[in-house]
């Protein structure tokens, strides 16, 4: 009888400390929705079209505020960067005030929520910046 009360509690044991670990890949792959940043009016929408289209994040929604626009996504976190470099969207001179500024901080928004895991902005013809992600 004892033999088996000691089995029991080493295999509880032992489950309870596993379960953790087996959980965490699952959990990394999990589904999140979280706020991206605020953006000038109207691009918001363009930004979360541009993403969903690139295939970044699955959907996204657009709350106005009063600063701007607040963009939501939900995506799957990402620890390691896509195979081939994504472009998702393309800040245009004549329709964005601070092209290259809103291109680095919807990039820089996007590594620290774990959107994707580095970016750069690319330059274009006139001051259009283009956001490529990992």
């Amino acid at each position: 009888m004892r033999n088996i009360v000691k089995t029991v509690v080493v295999l509880g044991a032992t489950a309870a400390a596993l379960a953790p670990a087996s959980a965490a890949p699952a959990a990394s792959r999990a589904t999140v929705t979280a706020p991206l940043g605020t953006y000038g009016f109207g691009r918001a929408g363009v930004i979360g079209e541009a993403g969903v289209a690139a295939g970044v994040w699955r959907s996204f929604a657009v709350r106005p505020g009063f600063a701007g626009d607040d963009l939501s996504v939900t995506y799957q976190r990402r620890t390691t960067a896509y195979a081939a470099e994504k472009q998702v969207y393309t800040a245009a001179f004549n329709t964005v005030a601070d092209a290259q500024g809103e291109c680095l901080a919807v990039g820089a928004a996007g590594v620290a929520r774990k959107v994707w895991v580095s970016f750069r902005c690319q330059t274009g013809f006139v001051p259009s910046y283009t956001l490529y992600v990992r």
